[in-house]
Formats: C-alpha cells, structure tokens, sequence
C-alpha cells in the first residue's frame, strides 16, 4: 500500500510539474551534438594533392565538448603508394578534433584487391592515423588471403607501404593447394 501511494505521487509530480514554469523554454548550455549532416564524404590530400584518404558516411555527428565527428556504418579508402587501395568498412567511426586520427569500431573490415586475390584484415576496433595512413589494434584480428588464413592478438598496419604486422598469439593456417 505505501509502494503504491509513493508511486502515485511520483507520478502526480511528474505529470503536473514540480511548480516550475510549464511555459518556460529551457536551454541547454553544453549540447552533446551542435551539427549533425547526412550523406557525408571526407577526404585527405597529400602534399602533391593527390588523394590518400577517404571515408563517406551517410550520417556524421559532431560533439562540441571533444571536437570530434562520430559517423555511422562508415566506408574507408587508403591509398597505397602503389597498386590497389585498401577498402574498409566499420559499424561505427570516430574522427578526433584535429582531423588525424580516426577510431573505427564494431566489425572493421579492411581488404585490398590485387591480382594475387583478395586480402581481409577484420578485427572489432582499429586506430588509424590519417595522414601517416598507418593503423593499430590490440584487439583480436584474422588476416586472410587465398590459401592463407592468420588469427593473432593485435596489429600495425602501414597501409602506404603494403605492411602488416602481427604482434602476439599468432596462429596460421597455409593450404598450398589453393591457387
């Protein structure tokens, strides 16, 4: 009985105010969004103007207090120094206040197409450093290729540079059979 005369008044005080002003506008000093844009491409030059990075996400929200865009279901490209670019997709992305660096987060997947086949890297979470175009985990991760399959506990990836590092716990299976 006292439960419910406690949950009565909760609910009166709740439905009917606690006597402030009803009319009153409330301001929010410290927003945890000032910009939200939908359909979004960002894009990373090198010295020469040439193309080194580039993510696209169809929804892309900034935080005031730390300055840093969160994006959705982003796609990522990383321009190698030669040959094909590293294509990556992630549930959710992180770009920091000063635009060089980058977390991507839930299912990652990064792969690159050559004409040797198809390399997949795929972990649950991977820094990178935009214009240095290098990434790390420390997270579980499995690199595959045809005839190739390596699980480890971390990596570093240069991705200019066409290297990849595994750093610990590595495990792998290599069919010579496989074209």
């Amino acid at each position: 009985m006292l439960l419910a005369l406690a949950l009565a008044a909760l609910l009166g005080w709740r439905l009917f105010g606690a006597g402030g002003d009803p009319d009153a506008v409330r301001t929010v000093t410290n927003p945890r969004l000032d910009a939200y844009a939908r359909t979004v491409t960002l894009t990373t030059t090198n010295a020469d103007g040439a193309i080194s990075w580039r993510v696209r996400s169809p929804d892309a929200r900034h935080n005031p207090r730390d300055g840093s865009w969160r994006l959705v279901s982003p796609d990522w490209r990383v321009e190698t120094d030669r040959g094909p670019p590293w294509r990556g997709r992630s549930n959710h992305g992180l770009i920091g206040d000063d635009d060089t660096r980058a977390r991507l987060r839930g299912d990652v997947v990064m792969t690159r197409q050559t004409a040797e086949g198809r390399t997949r890297l795929t972990t649950q979470r991977l820094d990178a450093r935009i214009p240095e175009r290098y990434a790390e985990t420390d997270q579980p991760v499995t690199m595959t290729r045809p005839g190739l399959r390596v699980d480890a506990v971390g990596a570093r990836v240069w991705f200019a540079q066409e290297r990849l590092e595994l750093l610990d716990d590595v495990e792998g299976v290599y069919d010579a059979a496989s074209p």
